[in-house]
């Protein structure tokens, strides 16, 4: 036991800290939960982590000036709706912002760095470093003790720059050593999600959308009761309720169904979120700030079996290689071989299908392609393909929903469709096809209908 298991950690999004009416809304749900010691973690204000990573490529002194401007001119705006003009907390909020901007030049400036990619995470990381004092202000202000901590000083992690991990023993210790002690004067900690540090101290991030995953390790680290996700939607739909018009809530997911649904395009959750709370068998619940009535969604170990398929999810752009060789069932140490390949030049792969004589991956990112095809060619024949997407069904014991292979081939036939590839999970859980992406929008709808509707 890592904590009280009293704890509850609340992570809030760039939509639910930017907005004045979400803001008030968070200072509503810490005020509510402060008997199960809420800690706060939160993301940067929205777009200013693109402004950022613009900012970290810019090159001449105007293009950075006007990068700068901008970030202040987002931060001030929140200053203006939030605070009082001409008040104290507004003209202690602006020179804070002002400080960060001024640190943020020098960085520009500075060769001191043992990376271009360290660098890189050292400048993206001030969005959650500005949004944190700023919504720290804003509870002390609305009269809840509270204060900004950097997770710097919470998550170590390895030194893999622009997406790195976190090192399990010493983020618990330096969690317990740095959150602890404030919990228990009764004061809300507000971490900065999305960075972490490594052993030596330099700043990291741990990728896009990160913030879910700062919340989770945090939550794994110090034993919380729940690790909460708070957003702009009311949960996790069977599908994208901007785009399946009678997509449903989901009440409840185990952990395997939010890691199938995160990794294969659902767009609630980062992918890592999971991993961490299964590790301590923490509940994550997905909630909206702008709907504090709605009950979210839950995801723990139970598997609720009522329904086969619980959701279906796509991902638009995915490119595939087909890798085929005669001897490719007598050769030894295929697979093996092609995916060293694939590793050696930095490819990431989604989805596989492999027959007697071919085997076809998807790719989660191209690395080094040209380099890695060329490989390829030298045992087998290897064809690239792009225009593709995938579509998948997720739901536990999903492959003993009666006729699922001869229903989705049907369905397919019936628009002209046919599947490139298709896979399906050895845990049951995820049956994955890949089709012309621009044919996604029309059969996903109908696949919804068929399998979770009817």
């Amino acid at each position: 036991m890592r904590g009280s298991k009293r704890m509850l950690v609340m992570k809030f999004g760039g939509t639910s800290v930017t907005n004045p009416l979400s803001v008030a809304a968070i200072a509503k749900q810490v005020r509510s939960n402060l008997e199960q010691k809420p800690i706060i973690v939160v993301s940067a204000l929205s777009g200013v982590t693109d402004l950022l990573v613009k900012l970290s490529n810019a090159s001449n002194k105007g293009e950075i000036q006007d990068i700068l401007a901008e970030i202040r001119l987002k931060h001030q705006q929140w200053i203006d709706n939030i605070f009082s003009q001409n008040s104290p907390c507004n003209q202690n909020a602006s020179a804070q912002i002002d400080f960060y901007l001024e640190e943020l030049e020098d960085i520009m400036q500075a060769h001191d760095f043992s990376s271009s990619l360290a660098r890189h995470d050292s400048i993206v990381a001030f969005g959650e470093k500005m949004s944190s004092y700023l919504i720290s202000r804003y509870l002390v202000n609305n009269k809840i003790q509270a204060e900004r901590l950097l997770a710097t000083k919470c998550i170590i992690t390895n030194n893999n720059f622009g997406g790195a991990d976190f090192l399990s023993d010493e983020t618990i210790l330096h969690s317990k050593k740095n959150i602890l002690p404030l919990v228990e004067n009764e004061i809300v900690p507000v971490i900065t999600g999305f960075i972490g540090a490594t052993v030596n101290g330099e700043t990291t991030i741990l990728g896009r959308g990160g913030s879910d995953y700062s919340a989770a390790i945090i939550g794994y680290a110090i034993g919380a009761k729940e690790i909460q996700i708070w957003t702009d939607v009311d949960g996790v739909f069977s599908a994208d309720p901007r785009k399946v018009t009678n997509a449903r809530l989901i009440n409840q997911l185990s952990y395997q169904e939010a890691a199938e649904l995160a990794m294969f395009g659902a767009k609630v959750l980062h992918p890592r979120t999971i991993q961490p709370a299964v590790k301590a068998d923490i509940p994550v619940r997905v909630l909206n700030t702008f709907n504090l009535d709605n009950h979210g969604t839950l995801i723990n170990h139970d598997a609720d079996n009522t329904h086969h398929v619980k959701a279906v999810t796509w991902r638009k752009d995915v490119p595939l290689i087909n890798i085929s060789s005669p001897d490719m069932f007598l050769s030894k140490g295929f697979l093996q071989r092609v995916f060293a390949i694939l590793s050696e030049n930095n490819i990431s792969v989604n989805m596989l299908s492999a027959s007697e004589v071919s085997v076809s991956v998807t790719l989660d990112n191209v690395g080094n392609l040209e380099d890695a095809l060329k490989q390829l060619n030298e045992f087998a024949v290897a064809e690239y393909r792009s225009g593709l997407g995938s579509i998948s069904l997720v739901g536990e014991k999903i492959m003993d929903t009666p006729l699922l292979m001869q229903n989705v081939f049907n369905l397919l036939e019936d628009q002209g469709l046919k599947a490139e590839m298709l896979s399906y999970s050895a845990s049951n859980i995820n049956l994955s096809m890949v089709i012309a992406s621009e044919s996604i929008e029309k059969i996903v709808p109908k696949l919804h209908d068929q399998f979770i509707i009817s």
